[in-house]
């Protein structure tokens, strides 16, 4: 018997994730824990969030399965293509210094701080293995598919049907939206968006809301709830518990 979980939205809080993993067993080497991505923005941990999962990867290598989502890739390109169009939070800046440090970056260079900052990440060997795992990740597919379900940030183009890893443009599965509803042939398990928007009750804030379909929504709105949901996937009975 395994046990599938699944995990979305982290944005930076680093507390409301941990107190999440507790509900996590990856003691069966069976179990997999699937993250399903936005790790960064909004909370004030997020490169504390990026170094618990690569600890996590690192202690269970075939249990832990790290997907990106849109915050991430947004990151990935200011930080690594030094494209500064996407949004990037100043949370998720900050997350990297102290204010010590943060003050010295401010007074070497008032006039190109932002430059500075990335410069110094970039090339400070502290945060080289996260950059090393930043690259690799970037590169690796946003969906992670079983015998039951579709693992994914945003969603998949299900008018493609059985053709969906063909047919959904590689944008649609981090920044899908609107969101899809109703009958597709397997579960598709996503987060990216809030769970009260999508069930239209905010009874659901802070949960995770089911279609009575094919799609299960893990709430996406940490910093409203301060709470990370956990859906369960019992292989054997075929089952989820959230």
């Amino acid at each position: 018997m395994a046990i599938y979980y699944a995990i979305s939205d982290i944005h930076g809080y680093l507390d409301e994730f941990l107190t999440a993993f507790e509900k996590v067993d990856l003691t069966n080497s069976e179990n997999r824990l699937f993250l399903l991505g936005d790790y960064v923005d909004n909370g004030n941990y997020s490169y504390q969030v990026l170094e618990t999962i690569r600890e996590l990867e690192s202690k269970y290598p075939n249990q832990v399965k790290t997907l990106l989502g849109n915050h991430d890739e947004w990151f990935y390109h200011w930080l690594i293509t030094e494209d500064i169009s996407p949004e990037c939070s100043p949370e998720t800046i900050k997350s990297f210094f102290s204010l010590d440090e943060l003050t010295l970056l401010l007074q070497r260079n008032p006039n190109q701080f932002e430059k500075t900052i990335r410069d110094e990440i970039k090339s400070n060997p502290k945060f080289t293995p996260l950059i090393d795992w930043f690259k690799c990740k970037f590169q690796d597919q946003r969906y992670i598919e079983t015998d039951w379900q579709i693992f994914v940030h945003a969603g998949v183009d299900e008018e493609a049907g059985i053709f969906w890893k063909e047919g959904t443009d590689p944008k649609m599965f981090t920044n899908k939206f609107p969101v899809t509803t109703g009958k597709f042939f397997k579960d598709i398990i996503s987060g990216h968006v809030g769970s009260s928007q999508i069930a239209h009750n905010e009874e659901y804030l802070g949960k995770i809301f089911f279609d009575k379909y094919n799609h299960y929504f893990i709430d996406g709105t940490v910093d409203r709830s301060k709470v990370i949901p956990v859906l369960e996937f019992d292989t054997t009975t075929q089952t989820y518990n959230y």
